[in-house]
Formats: structure tokens, C-alpha cells, sequence
């Protein structure tokens, strides 16, 4: 009976510590700094991704100057076998083309997110903040830092 006695009072003491260092442990949880940015107020003042926009812009309607071309040499060909031959060789030029401008647009925007990604990351953490939204994934709260990383957006 008393080895009883002293196992449940044994037992009744462990459960007691750990529940009161769980309630301690909980107790002295802080709240994470939560942040937010309007990512597409960054990306209009991105001047790398303006830049990349009118290049891909002036290229194309390079690309459809020079399909006026290649369309009127084809136009001047007299003999079918000439005229087809002149096609496929158009159309691999124009396939490269458009290759061309995909990538290097794509490197431009690459460059942008990771811009913005470096300054959204190294300006939230000198604030104090352990995690930063979109700002159209926020319902309630955080705190809006995009006028603070404005100045960063190259």
C-alpha cells in the first residue's frame, strides 16, 4: 500500500512539474512582426523592369518589320520549290527570334525578383520582422513596408 501511495504521489508530482513548465513555456510565446508590400507598387517602380518591357517592345516590332520583309522575298520568288525553301528558312530565323527575346526578357524579370527579394528581405530584417506578406494575401493586420523598401527598387 505505501509503495502505491508513494508511486501515485510520484506520479501526481511529474505530471504537475511538466504540466507547469508546458503553461511556462507557452506563457512566453511573443507574437511574430508580421509585414506586407504591395509587390506590384514595387515592380512599376522598378526602372530594370521598365527597361526590359520597352526593350521587349522595340524588339518586337523589330522582329515584325523584319516578317514584312521576309514576307515580300517570299512573295518574289517565282518558283514553288523557291518559295518553300525560303519559308522554312524564315521560319527558323523567326523561331530563333522569338526565342531570343523570351529569354533575354526573362533574365530581366529573374534579375527584378531577385532585387526585390534582397530588399523586401534585408529591410524587414533591420525592422524587427520575422515574416512579410504580399499585400493581397493579407485580410487583417501586419504592418504595410513598402514605402520603406521604395527607395530600394532599382
Amino acid at each position: 500500500m505505501k509503495k502505491s501511495l508513494l508511486t501515485l504521489a510520484l506520479c501526481s508530482f511529474t505530471f504537475g512539474l511538466g504540466f507547469g513548465m508546458n503553461n511556462i513555456a507557452f506563457s512566453n510565446i511573443t507574437p511574430a512582426k508580421v509585414a506586407y508590400v504591395n509587390v506590384p507598387k514595387l515592380l512599376n517602380a522598378s526602372k530594370t523592369l521598365k527597361a526590359a518591357q520597352e526593350t521587349q517592345v522595340k524588339e518586337t516590332k523589330d522582329m515584325l518589320k523584319w516578317y514584312d520583309t521576309a514576307s515580300a522575298d517570299i512573295q518574289k520568288q517565282t518558283t514553288e520549290a523557291g518559295k518553300k525553301a525560303l519559308i522554312k528558312k524564315y521560319e527558323a530565323q523567326l523561331t530563333q527570334k522569338k526565342k531570343t527575346i523570351k529569354e533575354t526578357y526573362s533574365k530581366k524579370v529573374t534579375q527584378v525578383d531577385t532585387q526585390l527579394d534582397t530588399a523586401i528581405t534585408t529591410k524587414a530584417k533591420a525592422m524587427g520582422y520575422e515574416l512579410v506578406l504580399r499585400k493581397d494575401a493579407v485580410l487583417f493586420g501586419g504592418t504595410d513596408i513598402t514605402a520603406e523598401i521604395l527607395p530600394l527598387v532599382k
